[in-house]
């Protein structure tokens, strides 16, 4: 009955020795060869050691529990810190920590610190600039014992409802907001560390001040470090020395425009900061440091040499005699005087005098007829074989695109040449007509007179070259006519500098050669430009073409007559800015013995009376009836009218409703 079916099983399970059972688990544990893509091999790996692993561990179970019982616990690094465990707290150089309770935005805040109490009983603590978020509530505390005890909680802090607070604290820093009562206590911290004796204020570690706890205040934060600065300013404004060290500052951008706040400031402590260069410190390059201290800084670590280092800060504060608390060597200084002023500038130069009355009369009929609705009368105005440039700045530099001149740009930056066209010579305009042509395409303009400089840098019998700088209008629409020089005309506003180089031609002179140089008015242009329009301009000139105002300086030159002609009323001096004097164009119908008064009896006819009234009040800005008593009480001499007019207007002489139209 044994030799049976079943027999034959518990016979096979008799020959099954220990030999077998090893070479079945070895053969077991070989790897075997797939052909089926695994996209994570990786983690199809660690499964296998695991396994191997766990088969290891049946052979002997009782000796693998016992060894891991005496083995360490460990994980991979890398691996994720297992659940209900935490990463061990570090304590921070600021000593505020962050505890954030996920969830609990649904609990109100008094629920919460109870359970948090009791948990955490005996100990006692208050929670600082508490915050709701959307998923989560988060708090602030400045005590790393306490931090480390409400993080070891874990899930004992239970609320009624079994809601597990599960609190997580880490390393932060609170949001602060500046108010009177933050300045207040500021104000009071400050107060205790500030020598009266030495003007010295010691603002180190001032966060961790026990006087302002419990508020934060970060001196590394932009905002507070300005709310002290401005604390200072307002206090102790002749404040020598101020030592800011350990503070983690990173940057000083609150120290902007510091040398207009606290004049005095030699004496400067940065040391054990975060300051990343020494370009941070430029701030302070207009204050008279004599001693800095910027050790344990990054800034400091860039420079392998330490001559080096100690140059570069030499460099950016010339007097500095003790850095890191290490006395400096003198340095080798030129005999400079360091108080020396600069001349006072002046509106315009002219290397000879003897050339201003030509130098006026050249631009002020130019400029009329260039303002003009036809500008091909200039051609009288070019030589021969005159030459023109043209150029502007890029868009960029610009502030815009110039569209109405950019075909005629000879920027030689953005021209380049090429085998079939040459840019270069195409754009520089050779010959009267070609000169003339180009500026005729251009769109209507107004100059403004009034903005006008000149600068006479070359005067003698061959030629003379002087160069205008000033604001002309660009006139945007021009269906209006005759009437498109009309104030309400719409306008672009447009800085110019133009270089002429005039030579004798006949009886008169003429252009050789010009360049040209347009880009878009500044904002300080524009601002200046719209406020001169509510102020009355002595010597002036109108919108419209009226006469040339350019407040020309002579530097140089013989003594001034006593003749009122523009030329004689230039300063020779050269030690103030005197104004042109007002001479009529020709276009505007008064003769020249009428507008100056000086060489005939005074007018009587009631039309050129008129004339001149609207020309003064044209050039001064002032309104007919104002401008008709000027007139009548200089015995109509219009030089000696705008003369008077020049001379009241700067004593602040000439009531206001002289100027309301």
């Amino acid at each position: 009955g044994n030799s049976g079916g079943g027999g034959s099983r518990y016979s096979a399970l008799k020959d099954f020795d220990d030999a077998d059972d090893h070479q079945r688990r070895k053969d077991r544990n070989k790897r075997r060869v797939s052909f089926k893509p695994f996209p994570h091999k990786k983690d199809v790996k660690l499964r296998v050691e695991d396994a191997r692993r766990l088969w290891d561990e049946d052979d002997d179970m009782t000796e693998s529990t016992s060894m891991a019982k005496d083995r360490p616990s460990s994980r991979r690094r890398g691996s994720p810190i297992p659940r209900g465990k935490f990463a061990k707290l570090m304590q921070n150089s600021y000593g505020w920590y962050q505890v954030t309770i996920h969830n609990g935005q649904i609990y109100d805040k008094e629920t919460l610190i109870r359970a948090l109490l009791a948990a955490m009983s005996p100990h006692v603590f208050i929670p600082q600039y508490w915050r709701v978020e959307r998923h989560s509530v988060i708090f602030y505390t400045d005590d790393f014992e306490l931090a480390e005890r409400i993080q070891q909680l874990g899930r004992h802090a239970q609320l009624p409802d079994g809601f597990r607070l599960m609190p997580r604290v880490r390393s932060g820093i609170p949001l602060v907001a500046i108010d009177d009562e933050f300045k207040l206590k500021m104000k009071t911290a400050m107060a205790k560390r500030y020598n009266v004796q030495t003007k010295a204020l010691d603002l180190s570690r001032f966060h961790c001040d026990p006087d302002i706890k419990p508020i934060f205040c970060p001196l590394f934060r932009a905002n507070v470090m300005s709310a002290a600065l401005d604390i200072i300013s307002e206090n102790i404004p002749d404040i020598v020395a101020i030592n800011l060290n350990e503070n983690n500052m990173t940057t000083m951008e609150a120290f902007k425009s510091v040398e207009k706040r606290l004049p005095n400031l030699r004496i400067l402590y940065l040391g054990d900061n975060k300051l990343p260069s020494l370009a941070h410190l430029l701030v302070f390059r207009n204050l008279p440091i004599v001693e800095l201290v910027l050790r344990n800084n990054p800034c400091r670590s860039r420079y392998k040499d330490l001559q080096h280092f100690v140059s570069e800060v030499r460099r950016k504060f010339p007097k500095l005699q003790k850095l890191d608390g290490e006395a400096l060597e003198p340095q080798v200084n030129f005999d400079l005087n360091e108080t020396a002023t600069l001349p006072t500038t002046k509106a315009s130069f002219l290397c000879d005098n003897a050339g201003a009355e030509l130098v006026r009369q050249f631009l002020d009929q130019y400029f009329n007829i260039f303002d003009s609705e036809s500008r091909q009368l200039l051609l009288d105005a070019y030589h021969e074989h005159a030459l023109l440039s043209i150029t502007m700045p890029s868009a960029n530099q610009a502030g815009g695109r110039l569209n109405s001149f950019w075909k005629f740009n000879r920027n030689l930056r953005r021209v380049v040449n090429s085998e079939r066209d040459d840019l270069r010579t195409k754009l520089l305009k050779s010959g009267r007509l070609a000169c003339v042509s180009t500026l005729d395409e251009w769109p209507r303009t107004v100059h403004e007179r009034r903005t006008f400089t000149v600068d006479l840098t070359l005067y003698n019998p061959q030629m003379m070259v002087f160069t205008v700088t000033g604001l002309f209008k660009e006139l945007t629409n021009d269906n209006d006519g005759p009437s498109s020089t009309s104030s309400m005309q719409p306008y672009e506003l447009r800085h110019f500098v133009r270089t002429f180089v005039v030579v004798p031609q006949n009886t008169g002179f003429c252009i050789r050669n010009e360049t040209i140089f347009i880009t878009n008015a500044s904002q300080d242009q524009l601002r200046e430009y719209k406020r001169s329009l509510h102020q009355p301009a002595p010597g002036g000139s109108n919108a419209a073409g009226g006469p040339l105002a350019t407040g020309l300086t002579v530097v140089g030159g013989g003594p001034a007559t006593t003749d009122n002609s523009l030329r004689n009323r230039l300063n020779p001096g050269g030690n103030e800015v005197v104004a042109a004097a007002a001479i009529l164009p020709p276009s505007a119908g008064v003769g020249p013995n009428a507008a100056t008064g000086s060489a005939g009896s005074p007018p009587t006819d009631d039309a050129t009376k008129m004339q001149m009234v609207q020309a003064m009040s044209a050039q001064s800005q002032m309104n007919l009836d104002w401008s008709r008593k000027c007139l009548e009480e200089t015995n109509w001499d219009f030089n000696h009218a705008a003369f008077v007019f020049e001379k009241l207007f700067k004593e602040n002489k000439i009531p206001p409703e002289a100027f309301v139209k």
